[in-house]
């Protein structure tokens, strides 16, 4: 009985006593406040959606504010970063507070161009290992469309925006719209929370060799095929998925993934859940639905017989996490009533 991607019916998993999901309650802490930066960069990429764009052609130079299409390697102490490796990456050519320079290096280049990047990576960078470490990137640019952003002080682009026919009531649509997704990420949050806490109360504790198979799994897909193709050597790929089986945030990552598979496979078995072909499918639907998957797309994906059976295991996952959910008591900071669930 799988219950996450990836655990599949691996038959040496670890043995793993359901804990008792009796007094899960759970706090969540407030999540911070909506600033002024974070208005002002959702209305810019609201004025960006309706920006006229021209593909740029090959040989034809860069400029700061063009969407670019770029393949990326980074590189720190000689070897490949994690999680850095980018093939067909489209993002808008502005500054990047992680990369301090980039693309102001990448302005300078022109279609079809590639070039080498050297910068410092921050004091913040998500990697504490490489915080403050010079870094060099090895960047090819594929395509790049120059973006001529809209008059966002003129009436026809409030009236194309469609969210109100002045700037105060566009900007209230914009706080609503963040206040909702604030909310449903203190959900996520909450939901997290319970995960560890059925983790903790289980004791559980995964082989490494399972750790090191999935993370082996997760590099193939992210990096590994993509370092064939550029023609790595077998050395080189080899170092690469080293210092992904090293990485100190990547382990803790998959662990934690794997413990809550494992409990929440317990947990399913021993509450005796059942997945019916009708409630997979409306798990799946409600899961898929912010991704802008339909019903008929996902239904087709079912009858290809790996691509189900993969979506079988997350519909288990689903199953489990929803069972537990509706155990836990869901308390959140700052609420003038506590909400719960359960």
């Amino acid at each position: 009985m799988p219950v996450a991607p990836g655990l599949g019916h691996q038959a040496d998993l670890p043995e793993v006593k359901a804990p008792s999901l009796e007094n899960l309650n759970i706090r969540v802490p407030q999540g911070e406040d909506l600033t002024e930066e974070d208005l002002l960069e959702r209305f810019h990429e609201l004025a960006r959606a309706k920006a006229e764009a021209r593909p740029r052609a090959e040989g034809e130079a860069l400029a700061m504010g063009d969407d670019v299409q770029l393949d990326i390697l980074g590189y720190a102490n000689g070897r490949l970063i994690p999680l850095s490796t980018r093939v067909g990456y489209w993002m808008e050519l502005a500054p990047q507070v992680m990369l301090p320079g980039f693309a102001e290096v990448i302005a300078e280049a022109s279609v079809g161009d590639s070039v080498e990047v050297g910068l410092v990576l921050p004091d913040n960078y998500p990697a504490e290992q490489l915080r403050g470490m010079p870094a060099r990137f090895l960047v090819d640019v594929k395509a790049a469309r120059e973006v001529r952003m809209p008059d966002t002080e003129s009436d026809a682009f409030l009236q194309q925006l469609g969210r109100g026919s002045t700037h105060e009531e566009v900007m209230s649509s914009i706080v609503e719209e963040m206040e909702g997704e604030m909310a449903d990420m203190l959900w996520v949050d909450a939901r997290n929370r319970v995960l560890d806490e059925i983790v903790a109360r289980s004791n559980v504790t995964v082989p490494k060799a399972l750790v090191d198979e999935e993370i082996r799994r997760r590099w193939q897909q992210a990096e590994g095929e993509v370092l064939a193709q550029k023609f790595f050597s077998l050395e080189e790929q080899q170092e690469a998925l080293d210092g992904w089986l090293h990485h100190p945030g990547i382990r803790d990552d998959v662990e934690r993934r794997l413990k809550i598979a494992l409990v929440l496979r317990a947990i399913a078995q021993r509450d005796k859940l059942q997945l019916t072909p009708q409630a997979a499918l409306e798990l799946l639907k409600e899961s898929s639905e912010p991704f802008g998957i339909t019903e008929a797309q996902l239904r087709e994906s079912m009858l290809d017989p790996a691509a189900s059976a993969q979506m079988t295991d997350v519909a288990w996952h689903l199953l489990a996490v929803e069972h537990v959910m509706t155990q836990a008591r869901v308390t959140f900071e700052g609420a003038e009533e506590g909400l719960a669930q359960g």
